[in-house]
């Protein structure tokens, strides 16, 4: 537990989260690189080498045209917030996710922390339960960076929606009640006052205690208790139980859910990649982001929530010879909708052929800045490394992006 032990010098400003009411976050995370002219920044005038084999529709939003495999989404969109115009230098995978999920540029000197990592900085959540949930696991870059190990996320292991879902040592070994209270009197033999390390150590330990001996805290995690409706209404896959299964962490007392879906590297064969393979990725997100926005709304925690659906970077606008895109780190799209975001708000504008901002040009520093502040984040906030640098929790150089904030 030695990583601890510069604990308390993370927080040294102002408290992170601002208010009483602490909002929670879902990122879906479209791990590989989404197209972003093959989903929500459709160009259905240009020529067939840049349009490609799927088709596009207008949506709610005048002039916003998305996929013809995403209707349900296209319905919606005047209930969300788009932002076409995200352009980033990187177009390594690695680096493009990391600039993504931490806001910060990749440095062989330091990993920065992810979303989640930072937003439960504050520790006001139900002590209960994990703070930072990954479905099935985090991108190596969506984990606590700098920050102590216990910042980092609760990995299931394994995804729902697949044969044989079960989360990771959830279930508790016969012996663990008996084992957890001979620890902890063994503790205090060593008597009062517990070092910082040992302090969060006690925390970590108790939480897992909790998870695993709570049943009602175990049902978290059952999508069983859901019914069949509402199952069907986000679709069998994987991402789509998924998200069903963030809704249900996220109102059990989590406050960040990432849900990470797999297999957007779509070098070769597109078509059939999006719309007709196993699982088709347009439709099982069609349904999954619809539900979910359907669900949050009806069970009253819409404005309790943000939503970020976003990738790594875009795919090139022009088809190459295999039928797919390459890596595009010149323009990629976002998605928004939930608490402190506007409903039908549309930032920024690519080239008619999809390569690059011609309006609005956004960074993901700039993306990242402005998630926080839609949670409410205090963004001045400073955090300091192991070698007792500070830094603060947004890059510098980054501004928020207001046109989809409502404040």
């Amino acid at each position: 537990m030695g990583a601890l032990s510069f604990l308390p010098g993370l927080l040294h400003s102002a408290p992170l989260l601002k208010g009483s009411k602490k909002k929670a976050f879902i990122l879906l995370w479209l791990d590989g690189g989404m197209s972003h002219i093959d989903t929500f920044d459709g160009k259905p005038e240009a020529s067939p080498d840049i349009r490609g084999p799927l088709d596009s529709i207008e949506s709610a939003t005048e002039g916003v045209f998305v996929s013809e495999h995403l209707p349900k989404i296209g319905r919606l969109m005047d209930r969300c917030s788009l932002i076409r115009s995200i352009t980033s230098p990187e177009g390594n995978h690695d680096r493009g996710a990391h600039y993504m999920l931490t806001g910060r540029r990749l440095t062989p000197l330091l990993s920065y922390p992810s979303f989640g990592s930072y937003l439960h900085l504050d520790d006001s959540g139900d002590d209960r339960v994990p703070p930072y949930i990954a479905i099935p696991d985090a991108h190596v870059y969506a984990r606590q960076g700098f920050l102590p190990s216990m910042r980092a996320p609760f990995e299931l292991g394994s995804a729902p929606g697949k044969p044989g879902y079960r989360v990771r040592n959830l279930q508790p070994p016969p012996q663990l009640e008996r084992a957890m209270n001979l620890l902890k009197a063994v503790d205090q033999l060593d008597g009062p006052p517990r070092s910082e390390s040992e302090a969060a150590r006690d925390a970590v330990l108790q939480q897992a205690g909790s998870l695993s001996l709570n049943p009602k805290l175990r049902e978290l995690f059952d999508l069983k208790k859901e019914d069949g409706a509402t199952q069907k209404r986000y679709g069998n896959g994987t991402i789509g139980q998924s998200c069903l299964l963030a809704r249900r962490l996220i109102e059990g007392g989590v406050r960040t859910v990432l849900v990470r879906d797999k297999g957007w590297d779509h070098h070769t064969n597109i078509l059939s990649s999006l719309t007709t393979g196993f699982p088709p990725k347009l439709p099982a997100v069609d349904n999954a982001v619809s539900a979910l926005h359907h669900d949050l709304e009806s069970r009253g925690m819409l404005e309790d929530v943000v939503v970020l659906i976003a990738s790594e970077f875009g795919r090139t606008p022009r088809i190459n010879p295999s039928g797919g895109r390459d890596h595009w780190s010149r323009a990629s799209s976002a998605l928004l909708f939930g608490g402190g975001i506007k409903e039908g708000a549309v930032v920024g504008k690519t080239d008619a052929r999809g390569e690059e901002p011609i309006e609005q040009p956004v960074s993901p520093a700039d993306l990242f800045y402005t998630v926080l502040s839609a949670l409410g984040a205090n963004t001045d906030h400073i955090l300091t490394t192991p070698s007792r640098r500070p830094i603060r929790i947004v890059d510098e150089e980054a501004v928020p992006v207001r046109g989809v904030l409502t404040t």
